[in-house]
């Protein structure tokens, strides 16, 4: 069992002095863990952690005497639970490539006799009780983009100090920060973009977000504020690896994307927008979302669709092609990209392809710095499709390794919508698997047709549901109207579907027909930002 030790004559206070004496076995100067260690010292973790299933701030606040031992305890107990976590399964490449995929939402770790998840314990009681931003360079969930693991407990004495230096140590690191004052660009870790609002506090549009991401940073670097407040700012790719001190971080050429904009209700303006010009495609993939094949329909996105696209997103948001293939026509693709760039819009190009025409991707991204292409997951690693060729694949993955964050692959999750909606997928790729059975709010879509859809996968049903309006609809009219939409997939439509116990996107797909569109909530406020099921995977580190 764990030492106690005593303040007065009658409070024992809970000691960390085994996990100390684990964590100095077996983390590495780097902040990396010996996984051949812990396994040869099992016995250390397994004491601490039936230690932490007796006692905690929650069951006995007398042995946590102040926020300070009630947050030390929260911050070892993560730490511990999640080695005790990889160790049950080792060796293992990824936290997300444990046997059932639910290394944070798994119900098993006892804390003073309750029992729960790591995203419990990181969000509802560190997150929700604290507010302390800092434990995002505390925790450590076994992955290569995670702080280092510290070779010491957290202790409740000087905890504050210790937070401040682990975060200085963090943001020491180029990889988790680096300031680019000729091109007015800070580069930082994906963290920043995970819980931004941890950093901004209670903010509410994006440039309030962005500078508190950027306060933080000042204060914690010594750069003035004064200095970075109109800098952009670049979140990193997350390396998901394994933290283990015998293998190499390793990140692919190309590597898994993830979106940066998010939702604000302040904003009054869209941070993202997709422009879809059709399911026109040199494949014909059996799950597809929007029915693509050979035989799709295509129209070029004409300059009255792209002015509307201008006024409707944010000037530096980020616009995202897709269909249908949009290297199939190259030429109008590369048209709008110029003709946006001319009239203003300064943010990011995102191109959704197959990559089969690798030439003709690499040629449009070559042509805007300021693009990147996303793989289709499937036909880039030849699963539940037929494969990318072999000398596609190559080409684009040697570009990628000279054009680091530039070229990546989706999420391996297929939906129930479209072609797939009846189909049953492998257990790693239902939407369940990665908690992601809810709406997961993607921002909405402009057609080449002229009609603004809210929903980027159910894009071809034309449901009242999806209809946010056209090309002649003011700005603020499609933003009120994408803001309810939001609100309805989270009170209307997630709801119905769990009590069928369906996924949201079946349930859009088979049984919209039940419910009320989102108009039934236009007169109706407050309207709700966010949500848990935010466009991003789920909350972990």
């Amino acid at each position: 069992m764990a030492e106690l030790i005593q303040v007065g004559t009658d409070t024992p206070l809970f000691n960390y002095t085994c996990w100390t004496e684990l964590l100095e076995i077996i983390v590495t100067p780097a902040g990396k863990v010996d996984y051949t260690l812990l396994m040869q010292h099992h016995n250390l973790l397994q004491r601490f952690i039936t230690e932490l299933g007796t006692v905690s701030p929650d069951t006995a606040p007398d042995r946590f005497p102040t926020p300070e031992h009630a947050l030390a305890y929260w911050i070892n107990a993560y730490n511990a639970f999640v080695l005790a976590a990889v160790s049950a399964e080792y060796p293992v490449r990824s936290v997300w490539k444990v046997r059932d995929g639910q290394f944070f939402t798994r119900v098993q770790h006892s804390a003073g006799g309750v029992t729960l998840s790591l995203n419990d314990i990181e969000h509802r009681v560190l997150r929700g009780r604290f507010h302390e931003p800092r434990i995002h360079f505390a925790l450590n969930c076994a992955s290569n983009g995670c702080p280092p693991m510290r070779p010491q407990a957290f202790e409740p004495t000087g905890l504050q100090q210790t937070l401040h230096t682990a975060t200085q140590q963090f943001l020491a690191s180029e990889w988790n920060c680096r300031i680019d004052h000729a091109q007015k660009k800070i580069f930082v870790s994906r963290l920043f973009r995970m819980y931004a609002e941890d950093f901004a506090g209670t903010a509410d549009s994006t440039l309030e977000y962005r500078h508190g991401v950027l306060r933080f940073v000042a204060e914690h670097t010594g750069e003035p504020f004064e200095t970075l407040a109109d800098y952009a700012i670049v979140y990193n790719i997350y390396d998901w690896g394994l933290n283990d001190a015998h293998r190499d971080p390793q990140l692919r050429p190309i590597t898994f994307h993830e979106s940066v904009e998010t939702f604000h209700a302040k904003d009054g303006v869209l941070r993202e927008l997709y422009l879809y010009d059709g399911n026109f495609c040199n494949r014909a993939c059996s799950w597809c979302t929007v029915f693509g094949s050979p035989q799709g329909w295509y129209q070029a996105h004409t300059t009255r669709v792209l002015d509307s696209a201008l006024a409707t997103v944010a000037q530096d948001g980020n616009i995202k092609f897709y269909g249908g293939e949009p290297t199939l026509h190259s030429e109008s693709l590369l048209a709008a990209m110029r003709y946006l760039r001319a009239r203003g819009f300064s943010g990011l190009f995102t191109i959704y392809s197959n990559g089969v025409k690798a030439r003709t991707l690499i040629d449009l991204l070559d042509s805007d710095l300021q693009s990147e292409a996303v793989l289709n997951y499937s036909i880039y690693l030849g699963r539940d499709a037929e494969p990318l060729p072999t000398s596609a694949k190559a080409l684009l993955e040697a570009w990628g390794r000279e054009h680091p964050m530039r070229l990546f692959t989706g999420y391996k999750v297929l939906y129930h919508v479209g072609a797939g909606v009846d189909m049953v997928f492998d257990r790693d790729r239902e939407p369940d698997y990665h908690a992601l059975a809810g709406c997961v709010l993607c921002f909405p879509v402009l057609k080449s047709t002229g009609e603004f859809h809210a929903c980027p996968l159910a894009i071809e049903n034309p449901a009242p549901h999806f209809q946010l309006g056209d090309v002649h609809t003011p700005a603020a009219t499609l933003f009120n109207n994408y803001q309810a939409f939001r609100t309805w997939a989270v009170t209307v439509l997630d709801p119905a579907a769990r009590e069928r116990q369906i996924t949201s996107c079946a349930m859009c797909q088979k049984r919209l027909a039940e419910l009320p569109d989102y108009r039934s909530l236009l007169p109706e406020a407050p309207l709700p930002a966010n949500s848990p099921n935010a466009s991003r995977r789920p909350g972990t580190h």
